[in-house]
């Protein structure tokens, strides 16, 4: 039986896929800043092989959480004020825009470089697009642009579940974080 999202949380899959996507955005963020600092050598190649990868996977785990979601819409958001419903919702399109354009740009970037993508080292994704240093440049340049905007919209979604958590005291933290207990279908 699949369960779904209640009016009060979030069902297990989407948990899921929210917090699989923060750890994979942070690894992101990690491998990203540690790369970008390297001198080139075959260990920084690597690097970029598995923040590549990686970044692929959160595209593919985005565009099904998005599936997800469009099948089994989130719990409601508690009563407030017009102006907070209106900054979640924006928020939250544009955290999922971020998440579907930043590996595309990453993508287009690595191939424009002349460099292919291979997922986890078993196969090479197709190039769409020829190899040009100017186009890389650029593509590099806004998906680094982008990382950092993400990075900030991310870091204020965490700001504002603990002020929902700890100021608000409102469910808005609570229907995400997976229960504990067992509970028993009688």
């Amino acid at each position: 039986m699949v369960r779904r999202n209640t009016p009060q949380h979030y069902d297990a899959l989407a948990r899921s896929f929210h917090w699989l996507a923060a750890v994979l955005v942070a690894t992101l963020v990690a491998l990203g800043l540690y790369m970008t600092r390297l001198d080139f050598s075959e260990w920084k190649v690597r690097i970029y092989s598995w923040h590549e990868t990686i970044g692929i996977a959160l595209f593919v785990l985005t565009a099904t959480q998005l599936y997800w979601r469009f099948r089994n819409p989130p719990p409601p958001l508690p009563p407030s004020a017009w102006i907070e419903q209106i900054v979640a919702r924006i928020s939250h399109a544009c955290l999922f825009g971020l998440l579907v354009v930043l590996p595309v740009f990453g993508f287009l970037g690595s191939n424009a470089y002349g460099f292919p993508v291979r997922m986890f080292g078993l196969f090479e994704i197709p190039s769409p697009i020829v190899a040009s240093e100017a186009v890389g440049e650029t593509l590099i340049g806004i998906h680094a642009l982008l990382s950092w905007i993400l990075t900030g919209m991310a870091s204020l979604h965490v700001a504002a579940a603990l002020y929902h958590h700890f100021i608000r005291r409102d469910s808005i933290l609570r229907r995400m974080i997976p229960s504990l207990r067992i509970r028993r279908d009688d």
